[in-house]
């Protein structure tokens, strides 16, 4: 039987969340803009979902946008800042998700300022030089809640208490939401981003928070009225209503699933440390309780991937978004690990399927794959 740990890569959908996207599909045939009684049901539930969604984050119903996802998400606050503060600084950090870091760069390339942040091995950006920066001119520090990819989680409280006021701090937070405890406003957050399909919803759809200091960011798209004209066109109205559905089951089980994972996280990593002492961890144990992130000496994580899924278990070398880069990751550079590991990196996420059991086959299996490929090389 498959053995899936990637769950940081997209964690499959629920029953509940595919019974709620099938039923709207097949009976939700209203516009939400239509003013009709098929579109008002629409509308209806739209305002559910997007209730569902504000309560997960620890914010205002209104306070939501509806996107296609995380990186529609990244790219509307981070141009629509762009565009409406042109003179501005866009502050962003060497490891952040692609979606910001690509984006960061097409902005440089079109005119916007931008600074790159060098980041320590335990993923801390120089707190001094982001305050100095935000205190010259405005600015939008943009950077993640929690790292999909090695796992650690921001001090965001830290973070923010150093963006001076007329700075706005943008926190990617699709890995974080539903796996940890947020809370935008007490953590100073002008605008976040979530993407469904992290927590168990359907692909396609995510959110863009935007606090009150952040109204005045520029849209995308242009078109109709909808999400409060920030994302014109019809909404996806099947996906958002599993997204609330999602939320509402991730807010009733986060802690309870971030405890038991943690637990099998250390299981698997005290595992995998006594079969080789030399792998470096890259995940902190204050990290995503789901997330282990190990660096392996003389192989390469590809190698493992590759080998790990013929014997039926799915694990990353790195994010999905990156996925088939010939250089190694731009998170592994970014952390300073060493040239000996940096192409041995392996991550392995977790979630609500995930055994005990599951945990101590892939220790077997990957302590197998790893012993063949060093005595190959």
């Amino acid at each position: 039987m498959s053995r899936y740990f990637d769950y940081n890569a997209t964690a499959p959908a629920t029953a509940e969340v595919v019974r709620a996207v099938a039923t709207s599909m097949a009976t939700d045939i209203g516009n939400p803009s239509s003013a009709h009684a098929a579109g008002r049901r629409a509308r209806n539930l739209i305002d559910n979902a997007r209730t569902q969604v504000a309560k997960l984050l620890g914010v205002k119903a209104a306070q939501i946008v509806f996107t296609s996802g995380a990186t529609e998400a990244n790219n509307l606050a981070l141009r629509g800042f762009a565009a409406a503060h042109p003179r501005a600084t866009l502050l962003v950090t060497e490891i952040d998700h692609v979606s910001i870091v690509a984006t960061a760069r097409m902005l440089a390339t079109a005119g916007t300022a931008v600074e790159f942040l060098p980041v320590d091995a335990d993923a801390r950006p120089d707190l001094d030089r982001i305050r100095e920066a935000t205190e010259r001119a405005p600015c939008l520090v943009a950077t993640s809640w929690a790292n999909g990819e090695s796992g650690h989680v921001a001090d965001v409280n830290r973070l923010a208490a150093v963006v001076a006021q007329g700075s706005l701090l943008h926190l990617d937070a699709a890995q974080a939401a539903g796996r940890i405890p947020i809370d935008p406003t007490a953590a100073g957050a002008d605008m976040l981003s979530v993407s469904a399909h992290k927590l168990y919803g359907p692909r396609g759809v995510g959110a863009l928070v935007i606090g009150e200091k952040a109204e005045t960011i520029t849209p995308l798209l242009t078109g109709g009225p909808q999400e409060s004209g920030l994302r014109p066109g019809t909404e996806n109205l099947a996906g958002i209503v599993g997204f609330g559905v999602a939320a509402e089951i991730a807010l009733q089980t986060r802690d309870a699933e971030a405890a038991r994972l943690k637990v099998l996280r250390e299981r698997l990593w005290a595992r995998i440390v006594s079969c080789f002492p030399d792998t470096l961890r890259i995940t902190p144990e204050n990290g995503l309780p789901n997330t282990l992130t190990v660096a392996f000496a003389h192989v390469g994580g590809d190698v493992i991937t590759v080998a790990l899924d013929l014997a039926g278990f799915q694990v990353s070398a790195g994010a999905a978004c990156a996925a088939g880069a010939a250089e190694p990751s731009h998170v592994a550079r970014g952390l300073g690990v060493p040239e000996s590991h940096r192409r041995g990196m392996l991550r392995m996420s977790m979630g609500r399927d995930t055994t005990p059991s599951d945990v101590d086959e892939l220790a077997t299996a990957l302590a197998a794959v790893v012993d063949r490929s060093r005595r190959a090389a």
